[in-house]
């Protein structure tokens, strides 16, 4: 039985800030260093009353002006918030009616040094992130940053321009097996959203029953709610992640949750002490036979406006999808148990934002291009592009597949592909495709320079037909009368691939014998096989052109399907399994 899935990623914005009443004061000025020190551009100030308590927020411009309009007369203080220095919260100013005031703020230059933390990997876990010194130190980074998308989600003034996706991926390798996507416009809503954190906490973060799963990742609002306090444990960890040293914020959920629930990092640069990454995984999830929990999870990648707030640039969300086997398990129940078809990865990108009708540089270009088959000529859809720093293809790293690095992207109908998201630099761009994969073939990576956002558009071609023929069949001449026969076996039941079953393909041949007085035609079978490997692929060589062939498994104890893959090489052979 297919399953309907689901991601939740939206719900209502928050409400927008009150109008001040008639008799609100102005109050203005600069925020600058100590001493005459440079004016600070892009910090985070508060505007708070007796009780501590924020009554306006903004960012101060790149010559350091603000500019506050209070409820009414009365004592304010300003708290001038940097990522990566410690806060700084002024003396009281008095504020009366009918008076502007003017103030310059200056605040001591206290970096805050990541890197000088001490952390000690332990069992334990401590039940709020504010407690232990260097904990409480890398989660107060955390905090602004996280508190600076709350906020300016809630002043409604950012959009943004969104390219979602949603991909099939092969349960083994987490290639691509369908895909589609989407671009949306003047997107208003926060480019990721999530459900309240108190229904996340009571009812968990996925419901999965016999016929559908939703699954749901935390925002900024839910990481900084009492509730996700109250039901996890925290630590720090200290990493190397994407080529950065980084400051992990380990989470976990209390003992005694039986809901499914999360645990994950959240990772800050240690040099900048920003936000960058947070990683997530499910637990508690009922899983299909098969399944693997490293591949269950969601990422969410941070960047920030130019001096402004943080938002939540690359996301995805990953999960299982199972079907109901024929087997079952004996003694215990009639219901069939639950098994591993692929697994879905639905996420978005951020390509363009905007505050107040003004476009944004959010950091990233694009990188576009056209694949083409070329035995055919015409556009190749469904292939995987792949695109990873140059410096990792030059020192022969493995290429990580689609599903798990940030640039990637999927050709369309017309062979078309964009890969956005990419700060300027130099990278190495990869083609995978099934056709291409059933041959043994990857393609050479392709240098790509992404400068001012841009880059040329691609023409890329597959090998040619002789190339692949070449490869497939070593040794065989590419101008003979035999071809190739390629696919991959897969289960009849769930759709996984069969690996090690032997495959044969059967034809005909007829033979003139006898004499010149008495000849007569006879009819014989022939014989080719070779083996499936770990990926169920199979490729035999040596079938006759021209001749109608017959494909069919040996051996196996299951009912096995064929899917053929053809136009991989201009020898191909038509056959029927």
């Amino acid at each position: 039985m297919s399953r309907r899935l689901f991601v939740g990623l939206a719900v209502a914005a928050l409400s927008a800030g009150v109008a001040a009443p008639a008799a609100a004061q102005r109050i203005s000025g600069t925020v600058r260093e100590t001493d005459g020190g440079r004016p600070i551009a892009g910090g985070f100030i508060s505007l708070l009353d007796r009780e501590g308590e924020a009554v306006e927020a903004d960012f101060t411009a790149a010559d350091g002006i603000f500019s506050f309009t209070a409820p009414g007369p009365g004592r304010y203080r300003i708290r001038v918030e940097r990522i990566g220095y410690a806060n700084w919260i002024t003396e009281p100013y008095e504020v009366t009616a009918g008076h502007p005031l003017a103030v310059t703020v200056e605040v001591p230059p206290d970096p805050v040094r990541l890197g000088d933390l001490r952390v000690e990997v332990t069992g334990s876990c401590l039940d709020d992130p504010s407690e232990g010194a260097a904990l409480a130190t890398v989660w107060e980074e955390a905090r602004k940053a996280l508190e600076t998308a709350v906020w300016a989600e809630g002043r409604g003034e950012l959009t943004f321009t969104l390219r979602e996706y949603q991909r099939t991926l092969d349960p083994r390798h987490l290639t691509t097996l369908e895909a589609e996507s989407r671009t949306r416009r003047h997107v208003r809503l926060p480019p990721f959203r999530s459900l309240p954190a108190r229904r996340l906490t009571t009812s968990g973060y996925a419901r999965v029953d016999r016929d559908s799963a939703v699954f749901y990742a935390p925002d900024a609002t839910v990481l900084l709610s009492p509730e996700f306090r109250d039901t996890q444990c925290f630590g720090l960890d200290r990493e190397e992640v994407d080529g950065e040293p980084m400051l992990g914020i380990t989470f976990r959920p209390r003992r005694g949750r039986d809901v499914i629930d999360i645990e994950g990092t959240l990772w800050l640069n240690e040099e900048s002490a920003e936000l960058r990454r947070v990683q997530i995984r499910y637990r508690n999830v009922p899983m299909p036979r098969n399944a693997q929990r490293r591949y269950i999870g969601a990422d969410l990648t941070f960047d920030r406006l130019p001096d402004g707030p943080f938002y939540v640039r690359d996301w995805w969300v990953r999960f299982p999808i199972g079907s109901r086997s024929t087997r079952f398990r004996a003694g215990l129940s009639a219901r069939p148990d639950p098994v591993l078809v692929a697994y879905r990865q639905a996420g978005g990108t951020v390509t363009d934002a905007f505050a107040g009708g003004i476009a944004f540089e959010v950091g990233e270009g694009a990188v576009t291009g056209v694949l083409r088959d070329s035995v055919s000529g015409e556009p190749l859809a469904g292939a995987e592009i792949v695109v990873r720093d140059w410096d990792d293809a030059a020192a022969f790293l493995p290429r990580p597949e689609a599903a798990d690095v940030p640039f990637s992207a999927v050709t369309d109908q017309a062979g078309g592909f964009e890969v956005a998201g990419l700060p300027d630099g130099v990278y190495a761009l990869g083609v995978d495709h099934p056709k291409l994969q059933a041959a043994g073939v990857r393609l050479n990576e392709t240098r790509v320079v992404v400068e001012d956002r841009t880059s040329e558009p691609l023409q890329l071609w597959t090998p040619s037909g002789d190339a692949l023929f070449a490869r497939i069949c070593p040794g065989s001449s590419p101008y003979g009368s035999a071809g190739a026969v390629v696919g991959f076996a897969r289960d009849a039941a769930t759709g996984l691939p069969v690996p090690d079953i032997e495959v044969e393909v059967v034809w005909r041949v007829r033979r003139l014998q006898g004499t010149a007085r008495s000849a007569s035609i006879s009819e014989q079978s022939r014989y080719a096989g070779g083996m499936s490997d770990e990926r169920g692929r199979f490729a035999i060589c040596g079938v006759p052109l021209g001749e109608a062939a017959f494909l069919r498994p040996t051996g196996a104890e299951k009912a096995v399907e064929f899917e053929l893959v053809t136009r991989v090489a201009w020898r191909d052979v038509l056959v029927e399994p």
